[in-house]
């Protein structure tokens, strides 16, 4: 026998190779034979995938969308195999959509928005992003909204801090207006920094595509104006300038952004621009073109050290707060939205070197019907 043990297998061949030979050739031999026995182990270990290889192989195909589908249009659309949108300390769903279950969306489309949320907190480590709707589980019509009904759109609330800079939340979203400040919510103030910092990890997100990103035209002129300010990788504001953009015969999204991506390569039954639902659109213009926003009740001020939730809904004869904005519900409903070709053109942004936004096709109602 060898002097060190081998496994069975080598025994016969060591008997084989030791039979009248000389002392040399059978240290040669066992040398020869230790070889093949390593060589053995480590083909039966390396047969066995490591638990990292196969983590990462299943994070490719989560980014990927494997098993995920995005079916028809945006408009018109339905989801397959989406994934779920959870809560996290760098993420909260909006407390007035947190009983609905209207957050599932392609693997591509949570991903990036998780990454971006999380990318935002590590440079304003108190940052929360506030999510409202995706689509439903199997996609389909979502109350309230002519689009998110294949899985590749979201509404995100804009990070919102008060005059010493910390960061507030509320109920539900909340409008702004070209100079920062909200009308309805006395104090609050629409952050620059962290909303361009979303904006530009979603537009240089490596694993999603994103297509358009809806916002007010004047709150896009502000990122944008921001940005050359500080200084942004140039190609970051190309990118942010060629898909934030006003949608036209749509409400105007001056209290959130919408994001949609892009079909993933090769996913089939997937359309890339809205189609015409035609009876629903029919249902849609039907009704009066009044706009009834999310809570009637004006917002506390924003306080230093208090995060604001919405005041109670003031009866018949109660007395408004000092400083308060009129609580009547005519002066909180937008006004009527006129006939898309009666739209004045939007106020010019200050002079700035980067193309405008520019919309491959017309987009019609895209998000929040005008009721």
């Amino acid at each position: 026998m060898p002097p060190f043990p081998f496994p069975l297998v080598f025994r016969a061949r060591w008997a084989r190779l030791s039979q009248g030979r000389s002392v040399g050739s059978t240290v040669v031999a066992v040398a020869a034979v230790a070889l093949l026995s390593l060589a053995g182990t480590v083909g039966v270990a390396s047969a066995q995938p490591r638990r990292t290889a196969r983590l990462t192989a299943s994070t490719v195909e989560h980014e990927r969308g494997v098993g995920a589908r995005s079916l028809g249009s945006p408009t018109e659309g339905h989801l397959v195999g989406g994934a779920h949108i959870e809560e996290s300390p760098w993420l909260r769903i909006v407390p007035c959509h947190r009983d609905e279950d209207v957050r599932w969306g392609l693997p591509a489309l949570t991903s990036m928005i998780d990454r971006a949320a999380r990318g935002v907190r590590k440079e304003f480590p108190d940052s929360v992003l506030s999510v409202g709707h995706l689509s439903r589980r199997d996609g389909g019509e979502v109350d309230m909204h002519a689009s998110h009904e294949s899985g590749r759109d979201a509404d995100l609330g804009f990070y919102v801090v008060n005059q010493q800079g910390k960061s507030i939340f509320a109920e539900h979203f909340v409008a702004f207006v070209g100079d920062g400040s909200a009308p309805s919510w006395p104090g609050a103030k629409f952050d620059d920094a962290r909303n361009w910092a979303l904006v530009a990890s979603m537009v240089g997100d490596g694993h999603a595509h994103v297509s358009y990103l809806f916002v007010a035209s004047p709150l896009r002129a502000r990122l944008l104006t921001y940005a050359q300010r500080i200084g942004a990788p140039y190609a970051i504001r190309v990118r942010a300038s060629e898909v934030m953009a006003q949608p036209r015969g749509s409400l105007p999204h001056d209290d959130h952004f919408h994001v949609r991506i892009s079909c993933p390569a090769g996913m089939e039954g997937c359309l890339e621009y809205p189609t015409r639902n035609l009876a629903r659109a029919r249902r849609l213009h039907a009704r009066p073109r009044t706009h009834v926003a999310h809570d009637a009740t004006p917002l506390a001020p924003a306080t230093p050290n208090a995060i604001p939730a919405p005041t109670a809904t003031p009866t018949a004869n109660a007395t408004p707060a000092p400083n308060a904005p009129p609580t009547s519900h005519a002066s909180h409903a937008r006004a009527p939205i006129p006939p898309v070709d009666d739209v004045p053109a939007a106020p010019a942004p200050p002079p700035f070197t980067l193309p405008p936004a520019l919309l491959d096709s017309p987009i019609d109602d895209v998000d929040g019907i005008e009721e």
